[in-house]
């Protein structure tokens, strides 16, 4: 799913079908979905320190200057979902436009513009007694371990995989209260020569460095209610550009380097999680998730392991964001996450069912708290931080909500003093001052949201946003952040 995908209603019985279930009837039949998205923010600016000479009046950033979590998406885009079968086996592709401005489009950044984001099919087999199958192969993206209502949650996954290969899924009913699941998948991203001409023609692909994997999940599920899986991932990089002539071992006299200015070397990164869920009407739905990320020499893993802590993408944005940016690469974060999700018209209509249309209160309060366990760099040695978030809606009227997002972020926020100009970051190169202020952005955010039914996801939305920074985010007096933003945006599914 899209990191934009909206929450939904709970459907009768508390499960919900993946995108593109089959369809039930033998046919053969062809299916076009897909979401329009566009958002855009503009930030009133505040004066800057020692302005130049004829400066007046209030700035104004669109779109807004700031930092932290954001209650929207930015940017527009579309999405085009295809699917063509019958209930054994199915084709999938999946579209993406991004319609960013052209400076962030063209030939050398395909993320940024239109682009192939998935295409695979999915075999589901009749049923063996008790155990159900479903296989998946090509080019496909999947999430695990997220401790909202249906994995994803406010603050998102804990792991999402990605790549070309498959995934195999099995179910089996030990009894008729008793739910056992197993999935287990391999999966490789592949890269390409560095003399390439294009480079990344792919989002996923990167010059030089190929990155394959594998992953394992075991799960149960009792009366539909209880909840508990173990996840397991392994990326493995394999750094094959020219200084490491596929050995993996360190060339001191190589010219290039990482994304993290170290030496190209094969990498690996490494995710264990568990997650409890409990889902019971009226009371709702908890969450929690326990985790643990290792990394070695993790700078020339690719997205294969795609999501991470924090909305996270790969191993290199964690490593930079929980292991310091003046580390190797090598390192281990733990992290626990959980999510409340309630219905307040459902508490109030019990125990008569509530199915959603008439006035309500839907409620979600998430946290995250990690801590970094091992690291190189050594002022983020046993660093720490926590998530905080809420996302009220109060559905008035069939056309009408109010909605208020609230977030937090509070980490580590080291600081440096760099005793030479060497090209290579190591600890050797840097006093470690004492760390000042943390990196902390908090916001709250009202809004209204206008949609077509009660229980429609399509809406167009309103959102005035009130930001606090501390000083060592908002660090810059001759350009400060916004403290006030205002944002226009909404989404069609069809």
């Amino acid at each position: 799913m899209s990191p934009a995908a909206p929450p939904v209603a709970a459907t009768p019985g508390g499960r919900a079908p993946s995108f593109g279930a089959p369809a039930p009837d033998g046919e053969w039949s062809f299916r076009i979905g897909g979401r329009i998205a566009g958002w855009e923010s503009f930030g009133i600016g505040r004066r800057p320190a020692n302005p130049p000479a004829g400066y007046s009046g209030t700035a104004l950033h669109i779109p807004s200057f700031t930092q932290g979590r954001q209650p929207f998406f930015a940017g527009a885009g579309a999405t085009l979902q295809l699917q063509y079968g019958n209930p054994i086996i199915t084709a999938y592709a999946v579209y993406y436009g991004r319609f960013n401005g052209p400076q962030d489009q063209g030939y050398f950044t395909p993320a940024n513009g239109p682009s192939f984001g998935q295409a695979y099919l999915q075999v589901t087999p009749e049923p063996l007694g008790a155990l159900r199958m479903l296989f998946r192969v090509g080019a496909f993206t999947e999430a695990y371990s997220g401790p909202g209502q249906w994995g994803w949650g406010i603050f998102g996954p804990m792991l999402a995989v990605r790549g070309f290969g498959e995934t195999s899924n099995f179910d089996y009913d030990v009894t008729p209260d008793l739910r056992l699941s197993f999935v287990h998948g391999v999966l490789a991203v592949p890269g390409v020569p560095t003399n390439f001409v294009r480079g990344d023609y792919n989002a996923w692909i990167e010059p030089g460095v190929s990155d394959y994997l594998q992953h394992a999940h075991l799960g149960l599920t009792y009366q539909n209610q209880y909840a508990f899986r173990l996840h397991y991932a392994s990326a493995h990089g394999t750094d094959e550009r020219p200084c490491t002539a596929f050995t993996g071992v360190t060339n001191p006299d190589c010219p290039i380097l990482t994304a993290l200015n170290t030496r190209p070397h094969d990498g690996r990164f490494d995710t264990f999680l568990a997650e409890a869920h409990l889902t019971k009407d009226p009371i709702g739905q908890a969450g929690i998730a326990l985790g643990l990320w290792n990394f070695d020499h993790a700078a020339s893993v690719g997205d294969g392991i795609w999501w991470g802590l924090d909305w996270t993408q790969g191993a290199r944005d964690m490593v930079t964001k929980f292991l310091g940016p003046n580390t190797s690469g090598t390192g281990k974060v733990v992290a626990i996450s959980a999510e409340y999700d309630t219905s307040l018209a459902r508490l109030l209509w019990y125990p008569r069912n509530f199915d959603g249309n008439g006035p309500d209160l839907r409620i979600a309060v998430a946290a995250e708290v990690f801590r970094t366990i091992e690291t190189d760099d050594p002022s983020y040695v046993d660093g720490s931080g926590y998530y905080i978030g809420t996302e009220l809606e109060y559905r008035a009227l069939s056309w009408l909500s109010f909605t208020l997002q609230g977030y937090g972020e509070s980490r580590v926020a080291p600081r440096y003093v760099f005793l030479n100009d060497a090209t290579t970051l190591n600890t050797s190169d840097v006093v470690i001052m004492t760390p000042g202020t943390r990196w902390e952005a908090f916001s709250v955010n009202p809004g209204i949201r206008f949609h077509s039914d009660w229980s429609s996801t399509d809406s167009i939305q309103i959102i005035y946003g009130r930001r606090f920074y501390s000083s060592a985010v908002d660090n810059n007096p001759a350009e400060p952040l916004d403290r006030d933003v205002l944002t226009l945006g909404g989404y069609l599914q069809f």
